[in-house]
C-alpha cells in the first residue's frame, strides 16, 4: 500500500514538472517529463487515478495532447479521438484563482477569474475547461471592479482599464504581456515590432506563443496584435471574435 501511495505522489509530481517547463515554454523539457508522468500514469489503477487532482488529469489527458501528440492508450490513456479534440481546445483556469464569474457581452459570454491579488484571468466561454474553475463568488471586490469595467468597455465609455492584474507566466511572457498592455486603444500591433520591443527581434515565433497564452483576454489586448500584413491571426478566442473586438475600437479591416 505504501508503495502505491508513492506512485501517486509521484506521478502528480511529475505532471506538475512537465506543467511548470509546458507554462515556461521549455517543450523538449516537458515532452520528457511528460512521457515520464505518462508512464506513471499508465501504472495506476482507476481508483488510483481518481486520487491525481482532477486539475492535473486535465492537463495531462487534454491539454497537453494539443503539443504533443494525440493517441496515448498505450501508456494508459484513454483513446476517444473525437472527445481528445474536443477538450484539447480550451484553456483551464489559472492555478491561483480564487473566485469565478460569468458575463455576457456583445462578443459572447466571458468567463472573469480572480485571484487574491488581482484578475488572473479572462476567457471566451466556449474555450474554458469548466472543470477547472474555482466558486463564484458575487462579492469578489476585482470580479466586481472587472464587470463594471469590461461593461463600461462595451458601452464605448472605457478604453483604458485600471483593475489589478495577476497573471502568472514565465518572466518572457510576463514581458510580452506588459507589451500587449502598452498597445492604445484602436491601435494594432505586428508580432515582428513587439519582438523588438522586447529587445529580440528574432523571436516573433516565441512572441507569438506568448501572445497566444495571455490569459487575460480584451484588458490585455492580444485580439490588438496583427500579421505583417495586417490580416487577422493567431487569436483563441476565435477570428470572428478578434474582428469584432476590433471594429468596437474603430478599426475598419
Amino acid at each position: 500500500m505504501e508503495r502505491r501511495a508513492e506512485l501517486i505522489k509521484e506521478t502528480c509530481r511529475r505532471i506538475r514538472e512537465a506543467k511548470k517547463r509546458w507554462d515556461a515554454h521549455e517543450n523538449s523539457a516537458c515532452r520528457k517529463e511528460r512521457e515520464r508522468a505518462l508512464e506513471s500514469y499508465g501504472e495506476l489503477t482507476a481508483a488510483e487515478k481518481d486520487e491525481v487532482p482532477e486539475k492535473l488529469r486535465v492537463w495531462l489527458r487534454y491539454r497537453s495532447e494539443k503539443y504533443f501528440g494525440k493517441d496515448r492508450a498505450g501508456n494508459g490513456m484513454s483513446s476517444r479521438p473525437k472527445k481528445v479534440e474536443k477538450e484539447k481546445k480550451k484553456s483551464h483556469a489559472p492555478e491561483h484563482s480564487v473566485a469565478f464569474r460569468e458575463m455576457n457581452t456583445p462578443v459572447g459570454k466571458l468567463v472573469i477569474l480572480s485571484s487574491k491579488k488581482g484578475l488572473s484571468g479572462i476567457y471566451f466561454g466556449h474555450r474554458i475547461e469548466r472543470s477547472t474553475l474555482p466558486k463564484e463568488n458575487p462579492r469578489d471586490k476585482v470580479l466586481n471592479q472587472a464587470e463594471a469595467e469590461l461593461a463600461e468597455y462595451f458601452a464605448g465609455e472605457r478604453e483604458v482599464f485600471s483593475v489589478p492584474l495577476d497573471a502568472r507566466g514565465s518572466a518572457f511572457q510576463r514581458e510580452v504581456w506588459r507589451q500587449l498592455s502598452a498597445i492604445p486603444f484602436g491601435e494594432t500591433r505586428g508580432y515582428g515590432e513587439l519582438a523588438e520591443r522586447i529587445g529580440n527581434p528574432k523571436a516573433v515565433r516565441a512572441v507569438g506563443t506568448a501572445n497566444g497564452a495571455n490569459p487575460i483576454s480584451i484588458i490585455v489586448p492580444c485580439h490588438r496584435v496583427i500579421g505583417k500584413d495586417g490580416s487577422l491571426i493567431g487569436f483563441g478566442g476565435g477570428l470572428d471574435i478578434k474582428e469584432k473586438l476590433l471594429r468596437h475600437e474603430g478599426l475598419l479591416l
